[in-house]
């Protein structure tokens, strides 16, 4: 499928990373998927932006310095105004325990790194392809 056939061509998504190259890696991701991205490199950040500007989706790291990916889940999630967005969370731990705690504070999906760009258009597809 080519950027051009997507559901998602367009849509805006915010990526939150503390690191730099990993930011890259899954900008890079997203916008071969037709996607817009904007990046920031914590979860304070990210709140700034979310502030200014819509966003479709947001993917964000979990251990980041000044406000981590469960602190910045938790604040969308408890913001009506936010919490239609949805958040993907991706992190090296695999551990069910960091996975149950992002989905109990409403995280919409989690991901295990580093991301491929099919587990990226499997999610997507869930989250902008309503037609299921």
């Amino acid at each position: 499928m080519s950027p051009a056939d997507t559901p998602w061509k367009g849509k805006e998504v915010l990526v939150v990373d503390d690191y730099l190259a990993v930011r890259k890696t899954i900008k890079e991701l997203v916008n071969s998927l037709g996607m817009v991205t904007t990046e920031a490199e914590n979860g304070l950040k990210a709140q700034e932006l979310l502030k200014a500007r819509k966003f479709d989706m947001i993917i964000t790291d979990l251990v980041m310095p000044e406000m981590d990916g469960f602190e910045l889940t938790e604040a969308i999630k408890n913001d009506p105004a936010l919490r239609p967005i949805p958040v993907v969370i991706i992190s090296t731990h695999s551990d069910s325990k960091y996975i149950f705690r992002a989905l109990r504070l409403g995280a919409d999906d989690y991901l295990i790194k580093p991301p491929t760009a099919e587990m990226v258009s499997i999610i997507l597809t869930r989250i902008f392809d309503h037609d299921w």
